[in-house]
């Protein structure tokens, strides 16, 4: 019998993974909400491999029994998945434009690996919620591909739970006409512009109608999300089946590392990398929480050796703490590991390249 704060902390993760707001931008459960097959139904099997999930519970049976506490959601028979009441249908997939507001001024800082936001985002919706309950927060950046550089660029989408909430919201923090808001919102000593959602998607729907036609235009050469997706530009001409993410890896790039310390993150992992190697790009395998990470190089080096001796001896810790032990990814476990992703990677780029075809066959429709 699963105790009453797992079973909250369960319910309210269950909630929000099946709720309208995430399945809009988390792509691999919208499709499994989505495949007609399974009837809408996830595996608790499947729901298991979420790190905010495992790290609540690993126990199945307590999975369901917290499911069944939310009205919004239902078992299967034999309680070993798990479906909306409501079905989450293509159609919903804009309904968000009602119930968001565009916030931008956020402040942001700068560090050796790009720009990040200084609050997080429970903290910027915190802010919203004297308005009401905010469902989702999402942070914008972009990818600067040629430094390896994520970018924050001070503004994100703050999401709603009803109209009633986005109606205050409106109402108070953005301009009508001439005339000022009747409040701004403030993060430190930096003011928050707010503007709905479909106000940003009208003012660039009319400035894509005021740009030249395609073939006067000159080639895009704004930044990619990801620096990998090499083989993404041709996607949308692809069929799906035949998308294939492909890597050139080399042996000898990627450290494991057990036992991270409370409170670790992405961050102060690429910092102690930084620390001895700050002259070739790393990436941090690791979901907050987890007690296990890697790091992942691109091309071999020879301090990489150096670096996983010294976590291992306590000289490089992450966060101010010491792990555990920091060991090379050799041999079979190493391919295995480089398999693991690459089919990883190609699920998401096929994942994306029916999403573009579906939006392609609806647009085609109307």
């Amino acid at each position: 019998m699963a105790t009453a704060d797992t079973t909250s902390l369960l319910a309210e993760r269950l909630s929000f993974f099946f709720s309208d707001a995430n399945l809009r931008i988390d792509k691999f459960l919208r499709r499994l909400v989505l495949d007609s097959y399974s009837g809408g139904y996830v595996e608790i099997d499947t729901l298991l491999k979420f790190n905010t999930i495992k790290k609540i519970s690993t126990d199945p049976a307590t999975i369901a029994e917290a499911a069944a506490t939310v009205t919004a959601l239902k078992l299967n028979e034999t309680k070993t998945a798990i479906a909306r009441v409501e079905a989450f249908t293509e159609d919903m997939m804009n309904d968000n434009i009602k119930v968001t507001i565009r916030v931008g001024g956020i402040p942001t800082v700068e560090k050796d690996d790009g720009s990040h936001y200084v609050n997080t985002r429970d903290e910027i919706g915190a802010l919203f919620e004297e308005f009401g309950k905010v469902v989702l927060v999402r942070l914008l950046t972009s990818y600067n591909r040629r430094e390896e550089k994520k970018i924050a660029v001070g503004k994100c989408f703050v999401e709603f739970a009803s109209a009633d909430s986005m109606e205050k919201a409106v109402s108070e923090l953005c301009a009508s006409g001439d005339a000022k808001p009747k409040k701004v919102m403030k993060i430190g000593e930096a003011e928050l512009t707010v503007k709905t959602m479909q106000q940003w998607l009208d003012k660039r729907a009319a400035q894509r109608a005021a740009a030249p036609d395609k073939g006067d235009r000159k080639p895009d050469k704004r930044n990619r999300d990801d620096s990998e997706n090499k083989g993404d530009k041709n996607i949308e001409e692809s069929k799906p089946d035949d998308v294939e993410f492909k890597l050139d890896w080399k042996k000898g790039c990627v450290i494991v590392v057990k036992g991270m310390p409370e409170g670790c993150d992405r961050e102060k992992i690429l910092e102690a990398v930084k620390s001895l190697i700050d002259d070739v790009p790393a990436r941090a395998d690791y979901s907050r929480g987890d007690k296990d990470g890697k790091i992942r190089f691109n091309e071999p080096n020879e301090k990489i050796t150096e670096l996983s001796s010294k976590l291992n001896d306590g000289s490089i810790t992450i966060g101010g703490a010491k792990v555990e032990s920091a060991t090379i990814l050799e041999g079979e476990d190493e391919e295995a590991y480089y398999k693991d992703y690459i089919a990883f990677r190609t699920e998401q780029m096929r994942q994306k390249a029916k999403e573009k075809n579906d939006r392609s066959k609806r647009r085609r429709r109307r």
